[in-house]
């Protein structure tokens, strides 16, 4: 290929990408986790976290390719977005509302089974930290550069918040498609249609406290560790979830759904926030007119 067709491929893909940024990053997202995960499991005939972990990092993969092919600065994405200077409750939100959701969820499982095992309860409690830790920069919470990182602030250049938030969600359940297919642990047997309304669910409240801080990737992926890590907590309130007579899936929808619609009742779905304006729809300008910051911005 001759450097005149490399030059031409490459404008066109930045055209491409900049014309259709959100479903250019799916796409990318999609593309990257499935290949990475469906040969695996199509291998595997019990699946572990280690099997399914590379395919984890697909939408954070799929953010840095789409910020470097429309030529964005992917430095100042990682500045701007990790900003810790950020008020001491929205810390407080993204380490407490997971937590908050996870022990509703055990108290309907206590509510419904009449059991309680308060020493296993005890005994995960002060393992959670650690978990916490490792989900929030080696499992799910690294997504996060790629759900909010990329996917919200771009959808809200053309939607509401709670459009763009309900697109997300959808997008992020069928994401997990190939765990329920292959009956990943944690994923097989469930109900995909139940998952992809707590994960709406979820991703209303991702919104809010990304709209809430100015785009901060960082609290959206501590909120994204906790909530992976608290329904661990949420499963120690009773001795054996066999004896849960509700869907799992269902308990822990129960409170976010909660929190969500308060969200949505408050703040309404325009922003879902009352300080940012990054769920407002604006047009977006030409890429090569904006400076790095500013075509970070607009992603």
């Amino acid at each position: 290929m001759t450097t005149r067709q490399e030059t031409a491929r490459s404008t066109r893909l930045r055209t491409i990408a900049n014309r259709y940024p959100a479903p250019t990053f799916f796409a990318l997202a999609l593309s990257i986790s499935w290949g990475l995960w469906i040969p695996v499991l199509m291998t595997q005939s019990s699946a572990t976290n280690l099997h399914i972990l590379p395919g984890g990092f697909g939408p954070a993969l799929a953010a840095i390719v789409l910020l470097w092919v429309r030529g964005s600065s992917i430095r100042a994405w990682l500045r701007e977005g990790f900003e810790w200077r950020v008020g001491t409750r929205w810390y407080l939100v993204a380490l407490g509302v997971p937590v908050l959701a996870g022990s509703a969820m055990g108290g309907i499982f206590v509510a419904t089974t009449g059991d309680f095992a308060a020493a296993q309860v005890a005994r995960i409690v002060p393992t959670y930290p650690v978990a916490l830790l490792l989900v929030t920069f080696v499992g799910g919470g690294q997504e996060e550069l790629g759900w909010r990182g990329v996917a919200l602030p771009t959808l809200q250049e053309r939607f509401d918040a709670l459009t763009a938030s309900v697109v997300i969600g959808v997008v992020w359940a069928v994401w997990h498609l190939p765990l329920f297919v292959f009956d990943v642990p944690g994923y097989g047997g469930r109900s995909l249609l139940l998952y992809g309304f707590l994960v709406i669910g979820f991703s209303i409240v991702f919104t809010w406290l990304y709209n809430s801080t100015d785009g901060n990737i960082f609290l959206a992926m501590v909120l994204h560790g906790g909530v992976n890590a608290a329904s661990g907590i949420g499963g120690a309130f009773v001795t054996d979830l066999s004896v849960v007579n509700i869907p799992v899936l269902a308990a822990y929808a129960a409170p976010v759904w909660v929190v969500a619609g308060t969200l949505i009742l408050r703040y309404g779905r325009e922003t879902l926030s009352a300080d940012s304006t990054l769920g407002e729809c604006t047009n977006e300008a030409d890429d090569s007119e904006q400076s790095p910051s500013t075509t970070q911005k607009a992603l």
